[in-house]
């Protein structure tokens, strides 16, 4: 059991409604946890997170535009997909990360959202090769700036920028003690103590995005220090014999049991994933990193509790609070054994649960629509009062008060440019720089991947849920290859493109 689960559960309702929920009426506090390479398998071992949904929503069909960190974290920023934003994988010399990112950062939400008065924090990871340093640069629109550079990615001594826009501080510090995800707990509380103290008349955003639970960079096999470092408390021989796996006992938990396909036969796919079954040697290490990942996502789930513990009870009926990853992970599905960058539902389908504002009204939905991280930043701006922001998303925010939508998507674009794959990424493994670039349409039933090399994939979801056969020779994929072409060319038309026939 976590140390903050009894907070929540005390906070949360019981009462599981369908009706749809009312607007409230002023502009509400946004919490945004956003996290890093966080696979759906993983969420049932987060006791406060699912808590999430207790008088929320969860979005069952919620995917990523691009399964790589920062043209998905460019897509949820800007509300536009990779191929609007032109960020397209982590590098700068590659039209990728912050050299790529940099020019959007006036039309992001934070700007908009402190047009709005909202006090804004953000802390953690941003995106890749942001300057982190004595000279780092506050992009507009935050009031307090707490961001940390790739050593982020080890947990421990790492720099961090310190800006609070009230006080007039602004520092670059290094930490070389503190577990990374709990320093970033500990600021979040400090930014909600200073925003009561700095403006108690204004609503604020913050978002904590911790590097957890993304491996290690770099990482050398043979090295004491695991691939996927979980917090000291969280490892065996810390506060629990075999460490912390979140009630579960960790010997029990088996990667070839717990996630899907792991180790299919991957005769029916493209040619870049047919492979050899894993070897013993390869199972018992992925058996390791799917045990370090519980335990490492046990810091993030102690987070959540500790900035919602934070929260009066006054705070709480006026917060929405948002978790969400940038990506999914696979360790084994489909023989693949490590990475991210694919189509498949393990890497692009991933967690989205909206804790409402308790005074909006009690129940527990669950939505089907399809829905994607280029609809954030509509819902933020939306949250906030500030009417339409639509670009290629649309604002979820009906959709979190239940309220049906007639005309919602019914097609999911995901995209995927093979990166050059250079040893600076932090994504960099051998899949990756073998995944050949894609687009692919994802509805409700179908997964459709067009390959650059000409390679294609098909799935029908209503008797293959799992995509483990392919067969791209059915007859629906002729009525696919038109609509994701126009989806993926499209400019100013992108959500009257996201309906296709039969999605």
């Amino acid at each position: 059991m976590r140390r903050f689960l009894l907070v929540l559960l005390m906070l949360a309702g019981t009462v599981t409604a369908t009706a749809p929920l009312q607007a409230q009426a002023s502009r509400p506090n946004i919490i945004f946890f956003l996290v890093d390479d966080l696979s759906s398998d993983l969420l049932k071992y987060m006791d406060n997170t699912r808590s999430l949904a207790d008088n929320g929503t969860r979005f069952a069909n919620y995917f990523v535009s691009n399964s790589l960190c920062c043209p998905s974290r460019a897509s949820m920023f800007t509300g536009e997909h990779p191929h609007n934003t032109g960020v397209l994988t982590n590098e700068g010399a590659d039209n990728g990360g912050y050299p790529a990112f940099e020019r959007h950062e006036g039309r992001a939400y934070a700007p908009a959202l402190h047009r709005q008065n909202y006090r804004t924090g953000y802390m953690g990871k941003y995106i890749n090769e942001y300057p982190v340093g004595e000279n780092f640069k506050v992009p507009v629109g935050w009031d307090e700036w707490h961001v940390v550079g790739g050593a982020g990615y080890n947990e421990r001594d790492y720099g961090i920028t310190d800006y609070v826009r009230e006080t007039g501080i602004k520092r670059f510090e290094r930490d070389t003690d503190t577990y990374l995800t709990d320093r970033l707990a500990r600021t979040a509380e400090d930014f909600i103590e200073r925003s009561r103290r700095q403006a108690p008349n204004r609503p604020f955003f913050l978002q904590v995005a911790p590097f957890a639970p993304h491996q290690r960079v770099p990482y050398q096999p043979g090295q004491v220090e695991p691939r996927f470092p979980p917090a000291p408390r969280d490892r065996p021989g810390g506060e629990f014999p075999q460490g912390d796996c979140g009630g579960s006992g960790c010997p029990t938990i088996d990667v070839a049991r717990e996630l899907s396909s792991f180790d299919e036969d991957t005769s029916d796919k493209p040619g870049w994933v047919r492979r050899a079954p894993l070897g013993d040697n390869v199972v018992d290490e992925l058996r390791t990193d799917f045990r370090n990942r519980v335990r490492m996502v046990q810091s993030v789930d102690d987070m959540v509790g500790r900035v919602l513990a934070k929260l009066t009870a006054a705070e709480r009926d006026e917060t929405f609070i948002v978790f969400a990853s940038d990506n999914g992970f696979h360790l084994g599905q489909h023989r693949l054994v490590r990475g991210k960058g694919t189509a498949y539902d393990h890497d692009v389908n991933v967690p989205l649960l909206v804790k409402r504002p308790g005074r909006t009204g009690s129940g527990d939905f669950v939505r089907n629509e399809i829905v994607q991280n280029v609809d954030l930043f509509a819902t933020f701006l939306d949250m906030a009062g500030s009417g339409s922001a639509d670009r290629d998303g649309r604002s979820l925010l009906p959709l979190i008060r239940n309220q049906d939508q007639p005309n919602w998507r019914n097609t999911a674009l995901v995209e995927h440019r093979r990166p050059q794959g250079t040893a600076a990424d932090p994504d960099f493994d051998d899949l990756a720089a073998a995944t050949p670039s894609y687009q692919a349409l994802r509805t409700v039933n179908d997964l459709y991947v067009e390959y650059s090399n000409g390679e294609r994939e098909y799935y029908d979801l209503k008797v293959d849920p799992l995509q483990e056969n392919n067969n791209p020779n059915k007859p629906r994929v002729g009525q696919l290859a038109g609509p994701l072409r126009e989806l993926a060319g499209c400019r100013q038309n992108c959500w009257a493109a996201a309906h296709v026939q039969g999605g």
